[in-house]
């Protein structure tokens, strides 16, 4: 997808979230549909580590000289470790919405030179930095359509 869609779809998941975050009740956002898998409150916040792990690929992309090989991260130790099950559901929300709204503007900026920058993932495929945002935006539409829709699940 080109940058403009990509910021757009962002925007749009911020204004959906931001519309049904409120209407869940605390058991609702605590709530582990089974073993292994996340609630409401911790699939936020595994978006949140999300934004906080693609900010810095988004820098080091463009920063590094090639070839960057980005390093993946423990997903299910970053939620753990954060204890997002017990933080404030209004301070999840507003910590996600601010982190995007930065990645937004961020994002913004990128040259549209920039975007054909090539970097490797962990399992050593290379991709684009096109291809991070587009991954990015739609790892986030995915998670929030389980979070507003289904069970919180990783």
């Amino acid at each position: 997808m080109i940058l403009a869609e990509a910021l757009a779809h962002l925007d749009a998941q911020l204004a959906l979230l931001a519309q049904q975050w409120g209407r869940f009740s605390e058991a609702e956002l605590l709530h582990r549909a089974g073993p292994g898998r996340w609630s409401k409150k911790e699939t936020l916040g595994h978006l949140i580590d999300s934004a906080a792990n693609n900010h810095a690929r988004f820098v080091l992309v463009q920063l590094t000289p090639p070839p960057l090989r980005l390093q993946a991260y423990d997903q299910d130790a970053w939620v753990r470790l954060a204890a997002y099950q017990h933080s404030p559901p209004d301070e999840l929300l507003m910590l996600w919405t601010a982190y995007n709204n930065f990645i937004i503007r961020l994002l913004s900026q990128i040259p549209e030179s920039a975007l054909a920058t090539e970097c490797f993932t962990s399992n050593n495929n290379p991709v684009t930095l096109n291809w991070l945002i587009d991954d990015y935006v739609l790892h986030l539409e995915h998670h929030v359509r389980q979070i507003v829709h289904e069970h919180g699940q990783t």
